[in-house]
């Protein structure tokens, strides 16, 4: 089964594209798991035992600020262990991460994480990003309600190099817009991506979809 990467600045609707591309792929007659895994937990569990601040220290307003920069390479490898666990037939798998330097990020997977893969990068600005952290954090429950400070967002969030991706990449990248909260745009941009799963999933389809 290949690998689906949800990548783009936090607050993109990354979360919330999985939803959407699960019923849409279940709608079709996808019989397999559709599973997500993220960075988050990897990065909490830094966080927790880094209590000499050397790897992270406290951001005004919220939230951290990463100040090692090995932690991103450490973030992906342990993607890509939790990825490789967790390779089926049966199952297809989202992986999901924010960074400033992706052809860096993707270095860190292996080829067969890599293999027969699909990348789909979640175009938000960045003011409307923040919006969507802010108001998470305030209102959600769980890891995915962590809130990202507003110098992690200035700092690491605010430019990143997806468009380098394809020349460093052997791996389809398709852009998603999600410029607004306006669902019914949201599922249109995501059509692409379910006509494109749906050609390259090796797990079968039920009759009639």
């Amino acid at each position: 089964m290949p690998n689906v990467f949800l990548i783009g600045r936090p607050g993109c609707g990354k979360s919330v594209v999985f939803q959407i591309l699960k019923g849409e792929l279940q709608a079709r007659g996808y019989r397999g798991e559709l599973k997500r895994i993220d960075d988050f937990p990897i990065l909490k569990h830094i966080f927790d035992t880094d209590t000499r601040y050397k790897r992270h220290r406290p951001a005004p307003g919220g939230g951290v600020k990463v100040t090692d920069d090995a932690v991103w390479d450490d973030l992906a490898k342990g993607l890509n262990d939790q990825a490789l666990k967790l390779q089926s037939p049966d199952r297809l798998l989202f992986i999901e991460f924010s960074r400033d330097n992706y052809v860096r990020a993707f270095k860190n997977f292996s080829p067969e994480i890599l293999k027969n893969s699909l990348i789909v990068y979640i175009d938000a600005p960045f003011d409307v990003c923040w919006e969507r952290n802010v108001c998470r954090a305030r209102e959600e429950q769980g890891l995915d309600a962590h809130l990202v400070s507003r110098e992690e967002m200035e700092k690491t969030y605010a430019r990143d190099d997806h468009e380098e991706l394809p020349k460093h990449v052997a791996v389809p990248v398709l852009i998603v817009k999600n410029e607004s909260d306006d669902m019914g745009n949201l599922r249109g941009e995501l059509k692409k991506v379910v006509e494109k799963l749906t050609k390259i999933v090796s797990k079968p389809f039920k009759k009639g979809r």
